[in-house]
């Protein structure tokens, strides 16, 4: 009796020292996956009131803007930010409200920013102007930015001389470094666009004009040859200064863009007509056949309106 009451204390007493190992296992095991507070979402918020000082050409402009940070988390700051493609001139904040569990600051900016612009379709083409911010201290496993829905835009009194503002978006991506720290980015952009028919009836016409005034000469007598000349090569040297006035001030282009290809398409029918005219040139001169020059001159017209259009469509889907 004795040796089973022995035994039975053993077990009891295994039962309790496992019981209270397993607890203190059970509580060490509870404080290892509770989760730390290091970081959090903040929410930005951007609204543009005007653009100044617009240069395509070397791809600067002027920002002005409210910006806005809203989070939650007390305990980090987003207030070492930085602007990725260019400097503020001014950062003054204009509202703070710090508590737990609501934050949110407000900023008025000035910034001198620069683009990449876009001259494929010029002169019909569109440009983004982008603001990128980016925290300076923070990676993203300290500050990610979510976007602000209802606190991101543009006033409708922006404008920006010779350009339609066509819209706004609004972005959040992780930016990687070669070092491997991954930081969070917002890249808010503006996007402008040239007014179609004001951009027609100022760069299109005059191309319009050569073509129509070299196409007269199609109508001279055969003996008026030297005014068939003198006609085609003004035009042509007028197509080629109205050319270069268009593409001076642009930067310096590593293929061709769509005025060039226009330009050439216009070339081409400038360069047809000064052909038939030379043909018919060398046939009154030295064929005298007077059946030769009244088919050059009609099938001369009609290659000179085609091939432009040829080139053109060879420029456009191929170069």
């Amino acid at each position: 009796m004795l040796k089973i009451r022995i035994v039975l204390g053993m077990i009891m007493l295994a039962l309790i020292v496992t019981a209270v190992a397993g607890g203190a296992h059970g509580a060490q095991k509870t404080e290892v996956i509770a989760p730390a507070a290091t970081g959090g979402n903040v929410e930005v918020g951007i609204y543009q009131l005007s653009i100044g000082n617009f240069d395509l050409a070397k791809g600067t402009f002027v920002a002005d803007f409210y910006l806005v940070f809203k989070w939650v988390n007390a305990s980090i700051s987003p207030v070492a930010f930085e602007f990725i493609n260019g400097r503020a001139a001014s950062k003054e904040k204009i509202f703070e409200n710090i508590t737990n569990g609501s934050c949110e600051m407000w900023y008025r900016i000035q910034a001198n920013l620069y683009m990449s612009p876009e001259f494929t379709n010029y002169p019909f083409d569109a440009q983004y102007l982008p603001i990128i911010i980016e925290d300076a201290k923070n990676n993203n496993s300290a500050i990610s930015y979510r976007v602000s829905q209802d606190l991101y835009g543009y006033d409708n009194t922006l404008t920006v001389p010779g350009w339609k503002v066509e819209g706004s978006e609004i972005l959040v991506e992780d930016h990687e470094y070669p070092w491997g720290e991954v930081y969070s980015r917002v890249v808010f952009a503006i996007k402008l666009v040239r007014d179609a028919g004001a951009t027609a009836a100022k760069l299109m016409l005059p191309p319009i004009i050569f073509c129509i005034v070299s196409g007269l000469s199609f109508f001279f007598k055969a003996d008026k040859i030297t005014h068939r000349l003198g006609l085609g090569t003004s035009t042509l040297i007028s197509a080629v200064m109205f050319h270069l006035s268009q593409t001076t001030s642009l930067p310096p282009l590593p293929s061709l863009i769509l005025i060039d290809k226009i330009m050439i398409s216009v070339y081409g029918f400038l360069a047809s007509s000064l052909v038939a005219t030379t043909l018919i040139y060398i046939d009154e001169e030295f064929w005298k056949d007077v059946d030769y020059t009244k088919q050059v001159n009609r099938y001369g017209a009609i290659f000179t309106i085609v091939f432009p259009f040829v080139v053109f469509a060879v420029l456009y889907y191929f170069v």
